[in-house]
């Protein structure tokens, strides 16, 4: 059907009328469908139009008035002005012979109401006119036959008053409508059928966004009566029928406390209730006009979808935390090894908290993704945490997250801490024991109460996170030096896992040695090739302070160095370098023992001794880190660790 084209119903008995419209409808591309019912017995026959898609109806005024009351589509009459009358009473008046001893006697029948300013007709046709009231055909009947019972000589209106008129042998005269009276009610009528049509297609679109919500959605009035209502909400209140516009909502929504909230029309939000046996967060916005609230709007939202959604939030956040390793992906023949797999294995079955103890380069991080991927979180996300990498406050901004204007830089909208992000998964928090006593108490509570609070924030955010956290050096010799919290402790060590080193697991030496140059002649697209079992045996015989890490390196080196030279000539030449030079730095990097022998180096001889030591170096220096760390004979690193311990300066 063309945009433009109407559809509009005639309620009309009238011929001359009817042929009018017969004429103009030839000339326009509008749809005219015609009835010759009126009053109540055109109600039937109007719903059947709007039903079949009739988008606005034309009528007698009193036919209209009944229509207007039982359509929701507009309904026009054809105009009855003082002129029409006049001339209808006046073309009537000159049909009737002039009686004896007193004037012409004429009745015109009005819907509801006498039309006003009619009262000088009578004087200016000397005649005698009169209006009668009617209010449905049965009265329309009566007031016919009171004006035959007192003589009137005619009657003027339309096909009803004609009907009953002629019945009882009365003259009567049909009121005149004009050909331009019918075009200007037909293009009135256009207009407000293309303008209901737009609020129909507005109406639509807005009901299809809300039905497409899977929130719940009312809407009231300011006197607290349903105006629209989505698909949800209807599902979630019980609602079957479309019947429902203008029901009053207390009749419908049996929680009291979401009633007194629309009644009292106030701004509601996040706020947890409970309609139809589930559990919702209700929200409400009131409605403001002119500073007046016409209504409100309400939402209601299942705690179980939110769930989801938050579930659906972090996993898109989480993407990249992802665990590479299984615990079969651990290469190891000895015993004290595959002890260790089966515990983690074991373990992992559990959802409690594990602390894995183990010198550098044990694989402390390879166990805890393989008990993560072989637990019932392997689906979730797995974040990684150096907690000795990060200073202080970067740490805990990285670990908590922040809220937008926390702290100078932070970003719009705030940032979701690594907790937040592993929710429902895993978070390997390596190096626990350089973090500082505040974060202590921060993962403290954390562990304790199961939700995280980000810096500068106000509201608590739950959590479901399994922690592993893993050490470097024996957590309970920091608790009773005072640097790490005992309570804390007692929290990471619900299960234990502790790692052998390399010098404890020798058999495992030359399976692991063939299993790097293998990688590293794949990543490289080297040649591999075997090393001599002399050589093996000297390699089993050393005892690789850096553990598996320094094996993996040395086998990168060992391969890369051989292939230059295009034989194994250099094998005993690194194993001697290894011996000297790689000893020497872990020697200087991870023993506190063994540092050089100058009276103003560090001497570790209980930790006042030592903190005083590092004061005196760094005033030395003008508080120079690389120059007091040269003083002392240790690394910049194992410098600002043992500042960050003792809280100098």
């Amino acid at each position: 059907m063309d945009k433009a084209q109407i559809q509009i119903g005639i309620m009309i008995s009238s011929l001359s009328i009817g042929e009018e419209i017969k004429s103009i409808a030839e000339q326009q591309k509008d749809i005219f469908h015609t009835s010759r019912k009126g009053l109540e017995a055109a109600i039937p026959v109007a719903r059947q139009m709007e039903k079949d898609g009739i988008e606005v109806i034309i009528s007698r005024r009193g036919t209209a008035h009944l229509l207007r009351e039982s359509l929701t589509i507009p309904v026009f009459s054809f105009p009855q002005s003082s002129l029409s009358v006049l001339t209808s009473i006046k073309k009537g008046a000159d049909m009737i012979p002039e009686p004896k001893g007193r004037r012409k006697r004429i009745v015109m029948p009005n819907f509801r109401s006498e039309v006003i300013g009619l009262d000088i007709i009578g004087d200016f046709l000397n005649i005698d006119f009169n209006q009668a009231v009617y209010y449905d055909s049965s009265s329309l009947e009566q007031v016919v036959a009171q004006a035959s019972e007192n003589g009137a000589d005619l009657l003027v209106g339309g096909l009803n008053t004609m009907t009953f008129s002629r019945n009882l042998g009365i003259r009567f005269q049909e009121l005149i409508t004009t050909r331009g009276d019918i075009l200007e009610t037909i293009e009135n009528a256009r207009s407000a059928a293309l303008s209901n049509r737009d609020q129909k297609t507005t109406r639509y679109r807005y009901q299809s966004i809300m039905d497409l919500s899977q929130d719940g959605i009312i809407s009231t009035d300011f006197n607290n009566k349903l105006v629209t209502i989505n698909e949800k909400a209807k599902s979630i209140l019980g609602i079957e029928t479309d019947d429902h516009p203008g029901i009053e909502v207390n009749k419908i929504i049996s929680n009291p406390r979401i009633n007194q909230a629309l009644r009292d029309q106030k701004q509601v939000q996040e706020q947890i209730e409970e309609v139809g046996g589930e559990l919702y967060v209700y929200n409400q916005m009131p409605l403001t006009v002119q500073d007046q609230i016409v209504g409100v709007v309400s939402s209601f939202k299942e705690i179980a979808g939110v769930i989801r959604a938050e579930n659906k939030v972090r996993r898109s956040l989480t993407k990249g935390f992802v665990a590479k390793y299984q615990l079969h992906n651990l290469v190891h023949t000895s015993p004290a090894m595959a002890s260790v797999v089966n515990t983690s294995r074991e373990l992992a079955k559990t959802d409690s908290t594990i602390l894995v103890v183990g010198d550098t380069g044990t694989g402390k991080e390879v166990i805890a993704q393989g008990i993560h991927n072989a637990s019932k979180r392997r689906k979730m996300a797995f974040v990684s945490v150096n907690c000795g990498a990060l200073p202080e406050q970067l740490l805990e901004s990285e670990l908590f997250g922040y809220e937008e204007g926390a702290f100078t830089g932070s970003k719009k909208g705030g940032k979701p801490g690594l907790f937040e992000m592993s929710h429902q998964g895993t978070i390997f928090l390596d190096e626990i024991d350089s973090t500082s006593q505040s974060v202590q108490l921060r993962l403290l509570r954390v562990l304790q109460e199961k939700e995280v609070m980000r810096i500068g924030g106000d509201r608590k955010i739950p959590i479901d996170v399994r922690v592993i956290a893993a050490a470097g050096r024996d957590l309970w010799k920091a608790v009773q030096k005072g640097s790490f919290r005992k309570d804390l402790f007692f929290r990471l060590n619900v299960l234990r896992i502790p790692l052998p080193s390399l010098s404890q697991r020798k058999e495992d030496i030359p399976m692991l040695m063939k299993f790097f140059l293998g990688y590293h002649a794949k990543k490289h697209l080297i040649q591999v090739f075997d090393l001599p079992s002399s050589y093996m045996d000297s390699l089993c015989s050393y005892s690789w302070p850096g553990n598996v890490r320094q094996l993996k390196h040395f086998a990168e080196q060992l391969l890369l160095n051989s292939s230059l030279e295009g034989s194994t000539r250099s094998l005993d030449f690194l194993f001697e370098e290894l011996s000297t030079i790689v000893d020497s730095c872990f020697t200087q990097e991870i023993s506190e023992e063994k540092l050089a022998p100058e009276p103003a180096k560090l001497r570790l001889v209980d930790q006042t001794t030592e903190a005083e030591t590092i004061k005196k170096a760094m005033r030395e220096t003008n508080y120079s880190r690389t120059r007091a760390a040269e003083i002392l004979g240790i690394s910049r690193t194992t410098l600002w660790r043992k500042i960050k311990r003792y809280n100098i300066f």
